[in-house]
């Protein structure tokens, strides 16, 4: 992995920058776009982040020799001021639980449906592609969007690869996946303790789940079809869990 050593106007500090990571099960590095590479990087304060640069990474703790903290997704810049949030993240109420003032920090990224506040000390260094050099790049969103990882709530089985899912998801909801992810979990259903009431058959392209006990009022049953992109929506018959690579060293 190739490093280069960047210099901050005002500061002592080395800031070592390597080659953003490749995705792996374990960190979900997003790839950047075409030709958006360690060249382009510059680093500046936080409070100098000006709308549309691309923030992608951080910086471990100085003084001295300060190494990459990658972001796992780079993201276009819309700082300002760190106050009212907009989701009331747990970003923003973690910066506010110690009584530290608004004015220590910036907010270089405001909350959305799928991701809290990005907020950094108004002084500390940020790896950056400036605005007018991103502008000249494909932009971020031409790289795929990685999936997010789902298992049941025993951590016995996946990962499942679905799509991003937004803030408000709760375990009880859907996760959309592929065919063939569905029919991994319909196989796994078969010898896991989540499914042991359960009963998975395919009717074409569609999906069943179902109780295996016909005495049970009300028993849960899904007929799950693909939507228009060929996608299956599962959900609302078992609880839902992040996997992670601590799941995996358990099997």
């Amino acid at each position: 992995m190739s490093e280069r050593i960047l210099n901050l106007p005002g500061s002592t500090d080395q800031f070592v920058l390597t080659d953003r990571p490749a995705p792996t099960l374990a960190d979900r590095y997003r790839t950047l776009p075409d030709g958006m590479n360690s060249t382009h990087v510059v680093v500046v304060r936080a409070h100098q982040v000006r709308t549309g640069d691309v923030v992608v990474a951080f910086f471990t703790d100085g003084p001295g020799v300060r190494r990459t903290e990658h972001v796992l997704e780079a993201f276009t810049a819309h700082p300002r001021e760190r106050g009212d949030c907009p989701a009331q993240c747990p970003e923003c109420e973690d910066t506010g639980t110690y009584g530290d003032t608004a004015d220590r920090y910036v907010c270089l990224d405001p909350a959305d449906d799928y991701a809290d506040c990005v907020v950094d000390f108004r002084n500390a260094p940020v790896a950056i592609v400036p605005a007018d050099v991103a502008a000249t790049l494909p932009p971020l969103d031409s790289t795929p969007q990685l999936p997010e990882l789902f298992t049941f709530d025993d951590g016995e089985a996946g990962p499942y690869e679905a799509l991003p899912v937004p803030r408000a998801w709760g375990p009880w909801d859907t996760i959309s996946v592929t065919r063939a992810t569905a029919d991994q979990i319909a196989a796994d259903l078969a010898t896991s303790p989540v499914g042991r009431d359960l009963a998975c058959r395919w009717l074409g392209d569609a999906l069943l789940i179902a109780s295996r006990s016909r005495a049970v009022p009300g028993r849960p049953r899904r007929l799950i079809e693909p939507d228009a992109e060929g996608r299956y929506r599962i959900g609302g018959l078992w609880r839902w869990a992040d996997w992670t690579a601590e799941d995996d060293g358990d099997h």
